[in-house]
């Protein structure tokens, strides 16, 4: 009865943080994390993104010209070498989002800003012949029109390792920006095979750079702060460049020396133990697909940790079901909350402290009423073994009992 009683009141206590608890075995498990396993975009970083620009690939950029660049700081033509793409790639772009059903918060920030950019012309949106949709596995979206192909996606994906491409979206991605490649080709959707390994693969020329800004969410160093102080260690998973989420990490004061590409990662079902390992050791991984991070969950409970994992996306919803405790956002995806034990409902990152000290309270009210309890019942059958021993009437009535409890 007290134990149901103190986790009915930290629900309603977690309750005023904007916390709703899905499960009341959450509370227990809250008390006991070590690990929290959070993503960078809508965690870290600010759910809304904006796009900054479209620009050209330049080959004759250094990747280290602009290595003091802070988080954030915008792109613009003023900046050395960063030209904006013609009004044809702007038109392209603008049919490929068009083109696209399933929007999602990259395609809607790019929709929004893409007539910000070309405001003394209209954009002219083209009728696709056919599509393919952005998948997370994958990692790009494509629509044809005519026979040209435009697709879209993640640069160390479409582009070619140590092209001028790729250089130049690694430059990009230090500063903290995130950066989609648009790309052209010839071929069918289906013939497009991305990731390509030798020039030729795909026949897909780069065509311009599309820079989104998102913004580090002020609370996030503090929050950080709180969890280096409680020893409990905070490793950033995210599907992102891994260059990207290394300088977001590092500005809100994670370790992001230990930055892993996640498809650098040892295959977690053939090596194991080397999976274990690197996980373990690791603090920022970058390009992590969902059946990574649900076997990242599960290394860092091998290894003997209680992990907290948070997300907002159904690319999530693996890894939050096998925690052992699942944290949705509150504007995330109905099967990200539909699995959580907790979920935010402000959608903020620093609510985590606030449940986490809470559950730490709960459970420590707990032991301390399970001290009492535990002490009278001993008490009580060592009793009861004396007098049985010795043949001896029992010295207490049922009321002196209830006294003695009262008094306690």
């Amino acid at each position: 009865l007290m134990t149901s009683i103190a986790f009915a009141v930290g629900v309603v206590r977690l309750g005023k943080f904007k916390a709703l608890v899905n499960e009341l075995p959450a509370i227990e498990g809250l008390a006991r994390v070590d690990v929290v396993c959070t993503d960078k975009t809508g965690t870290l970083t600010e759910n809304r993104m904006v796009l900054n620009d479209v620009v050209e690939v330049d080959s004759e950029r250094k990747s280290d010209s602009d290595s003091d660049s802070s988080v954030d700081e915008p792109l613009s033509e003023s900046d050395e070498g960063w030209v904006r793409v013609d009004h044809d790639v702007l038109a392209a772009l603008a049919s490929l989002i068009a083109a696209d059903d399933d929007k999602n918060d990259t395609s809607e920030a790019i929709a929004e800003g893409i007539h910000d950019l070309e405001s003394d012309a209209d954009v002219e949106v083209m009728d696709p012949t056919d599509t393919k949709a952005f998948s997370s596995a994958r990692k790009w979206s494509g629509a044809s029109f005519g026979e040209t192909t435009w697709v879209m996606g993640a640069p160390d994906v479409i582009a070619l390792p140590g092209s001028d491409a790729a250089e130049a979206a690694d430059e990009v991605g230090r500063r903290g920006l995130r950066v989609l490649l648009l790309a052209q080709t010839s071929k069918k959707l289906d013939d497009i095979t991305a990731t390509p390994k030798e020039p030729g693969d795909d026949d897909l020329t780069p065509r311009g750079l599309i820079v989104l800004e998102q913004k580090v969410r002020d609370d996030a160093p503090e929050t950080i702060e709180y969890f280096d102080r409680e020893k409990m260690h905070v490793k950033v998973i995210s599907g992102d460049n891994a260059e990207s989420v290394g300088a977001v990490a590092s500005s809100v004061g994670i370790d992001s020396s230990k930055t892993i590409d996640a498809r650098e990662l040892p295959d977690y079902q053939s090596d194991q133990d080397k999976f274990d390992e690197v996980v373990e050791e690791s603090t920022v991984f970058g390009r992590v697909t969902p059946e990574q991070k649900r076997a990242m969950v599960g290394a860092l409970q091998r290894n003997n940790h209680t992990v907290a994992m948070t997300g907002d996306g159904v690319n999530d919803v693996l890894a939050l079901k096998d925690a052992n405790i699942g944290v949705a956002m509150g504007a995330g995806s109905p099967a990200t909350r539909s699995v959580a034990q907790l979920v935010l409902l402000n959608n903020s990152f620093a609510t985590l402290p606030h449940v986490v000290a809470e559950g730490r309270r709960v459970i420590g009210n707990i032991e301390r009423v399970a001290n009492l309890f535990l002490t009278k019942t001993v008490y009580s059958v060592l009793l009861a073994l004396i007098v049985g021993i010795f043949g001896m009437s029992y010295p207490f009535q049922p009321i002196h009992v209830t006294m003695t409890g009262w008094f306690t």
